[in-house]
């Protein structure tokens, strides 16, 4: 496994994935692209009150993100594991499998969060619409799991 992609959100299932994905990099000695994928709308949700777009606010929100994901990254480096990090705009699912294509990963890595079967169908799931569109195998953490 040269080429893992490690997709994340930034919720607590992150420790997880994260921690899962070293593992992984050091027993296959494989690269990591860690992304994290975020549309305008979650960009201004992070605010807890309602707000009217601007590039400020986003560019905000954009700065923190890319200072976490840099955080991540030097964790990485720490420990002597090939790493890069890139913060993507946009729909999700599509933003994870044109970057897996690109980077052409032999696995993708994300977490599950565990919402209700009423919530999936109404919303969906990030994860559901990988496994669907993927042809690439994705190894799922639940939030619950324990390294």
């Amino acid at each position: 496994m040269k080429n893992i992609l490690v997709a994340i959100d930034f919720t607590e299932a992150n420790k997880s994935v994260l921690k899962y994905a070293k593992k992984m990099a050091k027993e296959f000695h494989s690269t990591i692209t860690i992304i994290h994928s975020e549309s305008i709308q979650l960009f201004l949700d992070s605010y807890e009150i309602n707000v009217m777009p601007s590039v400020e606010i986003i560019e905000t929100q954009k700065k923190i993100i890319e200072d976490r994901l840099n955080q991540i990254e030097k964790e990485f480096d720490n420990e002597n594991i090939k790493v890069k990090t890139i913060l993507l705009e946009g729909a999700t699912v599509k933003n994870i499998l044109r970057e897996a294509k690109k980077c052409e990963a032999d696995l993708i890595i994300t977490g599950s969060h565990k919402h209700g079967r009423f919530y999936n169908l109404l919303i969906g799931s990030t994860t559901n619409s990988l496994i669907k569109n993927s042809s690439i195998p994705i190894l799922i953490i639940p939030s619950t799991h324990d390294n």
